[in-house]
């Protein structure tokens, strides 16, 4: 089985680096060359992971934070545990749904995660 190493990762990356590092004694890279590839290796990967992680959150975030701001009485919306009602009242913390006649409930907003379309009348 061929062992794959991150020097030999970085040889594939940049060639006529390690060309010439394996010029030096023993055939090994100089240390700074090594810290240098080791930390082009890391920002690619942050980069890599940046995008597909934390760009995607806080897109989401956003979005979740513009539907709460735009949230007013008589919407009709959606709660993270399925339960679909009418917006009763808002309030700083929390949202009044009325999810039947004279039944009403009070969630965080957190807990809202979707407005329901508009009924054409």
């Amino acid at each position: 089985m061929k062992k794959i190493s991150l020097l030999g990762l970085c040889a594939a990356w940049a060639p006529e680096v390690f060309a010439q590092a394996s010029a030096a004694p023993g055939g090994q890279a100089p240390q700074g060359q090594m810290f240098f590839h080791t930390m082009v290796m890391l920002g690619i990967v942050f980069m890599v992971f940046y995008f597909l992680v934390f760009s995607p959150q806080q897109k989401k975030l956003k979005a979740q934070a513009a539907l709460h701001a735009s949230l007013k009485k008589g919407d009709s919306v959606v709660t993270s545990s399925g339960i679909i009602g009418r917006v009763a009242a808002v309030e700083k913390e929390y949202i009044l749904l009325e999810i039947a006649s004279n039944v009403r409930v009070k969630f965080e907003h957190a807990h809202i995660v979707k407005q329901e379309a508009k009924e054409a009348a």
